[in-house]
């Protein structure tokens, strides 16, 4: 080991001289140790680290992607089951016999060219015609049947156009119904 100090006297002085020797780098020269570690890296250096690398940004976007997903049809879902704890029921109610017979008369006065009847149960109004170049207003018939009263809805359940039971050249079965809506029903 060298020292690093070195004494030296001179003869003219009495007194004893320090000096330092210039400071050495542990490894020799400051960039010694860096040249191998740099070759050693470069010797070892190939395509895979680039390619691990760009398939790992990949898979962190795939990733990303598909959490991205899950959470918007996690909040769709939360959002379907809130909404349908709040939807308001739909409250069908058949029309009784006395409107049937107050809509069949009705009918029967502003139609006299087409045949307005009830059914056997009272439950449905029976619109036909013998003659079928009485179609139009057989059709206009069905048409105004809407306006009866305010509120109630028909439903055509058995329709025939051409050779119908009956040797009628068109008949047609309607029912009719109210429509309320009720928050009764709601989920809490």
């Amino acid at each position: 080991m060298k020292n690093l100090f070195s004494f030296r006297s001179t003869p003219t002085d009495a007194t004893t001289e320090i000096r330092q020797a210039p400071r050495a780098h542990a490894f020799g020269k400051s960039v010694n140790h860096v040249g191998p570690f740099l070759g050693a890296a470069l010797q070892n250096f190939s395509l895979i680290a680039p390619l691990l690398f760009v398939a790992a940004i990949v898979l962190c976007v795939m990733a990303a992607n598909q959490s991205a997903i899950f959470i918007t049809a996690l909040t769709r879902d939360i959002k379907s089951a809130e909404a349908s704890k709040i939807r308001p029921l739909l409250d069908k109610k058949p029309l009784t016999a006395a409107d049937y017979r107050s809509a069949a008369g009705i009918m029967a006065k502003n139609n006299p060219a087409v045949v307005i009847a009830l059914n056997t149960n009272n439950n449905a109004l029976l619109v036909s015609i013998k003659d079928p170049q009485r179609l139009p207003e057989f059709m206009y018939a069905l048409a105004t049947l809407q306006s009866f009263r305010q509120g109630v809805a028909w439903d055509g359940s058995d329709i025939c156009l051409a050779k119908c039971a009956g040797g009628m050249a068109a008949t047609a079965e309607i029912t009719g119904y109210t429509q309320g809506i009720s928050f009764d029903g709601l989920a809490g």
